[in-house]
C-alpha cells in the first residue's frame, strides 16, 4: 500500500492536470461553437495527413539511428528495427503512463540485446540533452522571426511569472534554496552510504548510467549524429506544418508558424501525459495569435492532436507485435545455440 499511494499520487495529479487543460480548452464552448467545430473538422482534408504521418516515421526512424551511434561505443550491436520498434513502444507508453515511454523503450532493447537497462537509460539522458537544447534554438528561432506576433504572448507570460516570484518572496526562495542543498547532503549521503561495497545495486546503476552517459565522447563520427539530430527535428517541424494543410483556415500558415506550434505544442505534451489536453490547448493559444478563429484553433489543436495520439497507436501497437516475434526468434535461436 505505502508503495501504491504515491504511483497513484503521481498519476492522478498528472490525469488531473490534462483534464484541467482538456476543461480550459472547450469551457467556453457554445452550442453555435460546437457546430463550427464540428463542420470544420468534417469538412477537414484527411489525406493531407498522410505525408504527416510519413514525417512522423521518419522522425522516429532517425531517432532510432541516432540511438544506435550512442550504444554502439559501449560494445552492442542492436539492429536498427529493434530500437525503432523501442522508440515506438516508448511513445506508446507515454500515451498511458506519464515518463514511462524511456524506461519502456529501455527494458524492451535491453532485454533483446542483452543490454543493462542503466546503460540505456544513461544515452536516454544524453538524447533529452540534444534535444532540450533543439527544443530552445527552435523556440529562439521561431520567436525572433514570428516577434509580431509572439511578442504580447511572451510578455503575458514573464509578467505572470515575475507576479508569481514576486508574491512567494522571501518564502519562495528559502523553500528552493533549502531544497537545494537537502538534494546535495542526500546524494553525499547515499554515495558514502554505499561505498564501501563495489557490488552495490546504487553503485552498479550509476556507472552504468555514467557509461551510457559517456557514450556521446566515443562516438565514431559526432557530425553524422549531428546530423540525424537536426532531421529529427525538422521532421518535427514540418510535421506540425503539414497538418495545418488539413483546414482551409490554417493552410497559409508559414513554416515558421509551424515551428512556433511546435514548441508551443512540445510544451504540453510535457506538462500533461501524452499531451492531452494540454496540447490542442496549446495549439489554440498559439493560433490565436495569427488572428485564426477561436473554434477553427480549437478544431485545429485537436485534430494534431488526435493525428499523434493514431499514429502512436497504430505503429505502437504494431512495434508491441513486432517485438513479440523478435522475441521469440531471439529466444529459439539462444536455444538452439546453447
Amino acid at each position: 500500500m505505502k508503495k501504491l499511494l504515491p504511483l497513484i499520487l503521481k498519476y492522478g495529479i498528472a490525469f488531473g492536470i490534462a483534464a484541467l487543460f482538456v476543461w480550459l480548452s472547450l469551457k467556453d464552448i457554445k452550442r453555435q461553437d460546437k457546430h463550427d467545430i464540428k463542420e470544420a473538422l468534417l469538412h477537414a482534408r484527411y489525406l493531407l495527413l498522410l505525408p504527416v504521418f510519413v514525417l512522423m516515421f521518419a522522425s522516429h526512424f532517425f531517432r532510432a539511428l541516432r540511438w544506435k551511434q550512442l550504444i554502439e561505443p559501449m560494445g552492442y550491436k542492436p539492429p536498427v528495427f529493434d530500437l525503432l520498434c523501442g522508440v515506438l513502444l516508448g511513445y506508446l507508453a507515454n500515451q498511458f503512463i506519464p515518463r514511462a515511454g524511456e524506461i519502456a523503450r529501455c527494458t524492451v532493447v535491453g532485454r533483446q540485446q542483452k543490454i543493462p537497462v542503466e546503460k540505456l537509460i544513461g544515452t536516454i539522458l544524453v538524447e533529452r540533452v540534444f534535444d532540450l537544447l533543439c527544443l530552445l534554438l527552435v523556440s529562439l528561432a521561431a520567436f525572433f522571426l514570428q516577434y509580431g506576433y509572439l511578442k504580447g504572448y511572451a510578455g503575458e507570460i514573464l509578467a505572470k511569472l515575475g507576479e508569481n516570484l514576486h508574491k512567494g518572496g522571501v518564502a519562495f526562495w528559502l523553500v528552493t534554496s533549502s531544497s537545494c542543498i537537502f538534494l546535495i547532503f542526500a546524494i553525499t549521503y547515499i554515495i558514502k552510504r554505499t561505498s564501501n561495497s563495489s557490488n552495490s545495486v546504487v553503485i552498479r546503476i550509476f556507472k552504468g548510467l555514467i557509461e551510457g552517459f559517456n557514450s556521446i565522447k566515443k562516438l565514431q563520427s559526432k557530425w553524422v549524429f549531428i546530423f540525424y539530430t537536426i532531421v529529427i527535428w525538422a521532421c518535427y517541424i514540418l510535421s506540425t506544418w503539414m497538418g495545418c494543410f488539413a483546414l482551409a483556415e490554417t493552410r497559409h500558415l508559414g513554416i515558421v508558424a509551424g515551428a512556433a506550434l511546435l514548441v508551443c505544442g512540445t510544451l504540453g505534451i510535457i506538462v500533461a501525459p501524452g499531451g492531452l489536453g494540454a496540447y490542442p490547448y496549446a495549439i489554440q493559444k498559439t493560433l490565436l495569435l495569427y488572428n485564426i478563429n477561436e473554434n477553427i484553433a480549437i478544431a485545429s489543436g485537436w485534430l494534431l492532436m488526435l493525428a499523434q495520439v493514431a499514429f502512436v497507436l497504430i505503429f505502437g501497437t504494431l512495434a508491441y507485435f513486432a517485438v513479440k516475434r523478435r522475441n521469440r526468434y531471439y529466444e529459439k535461436h539462444r536455444i538452439g545455440s546453447a
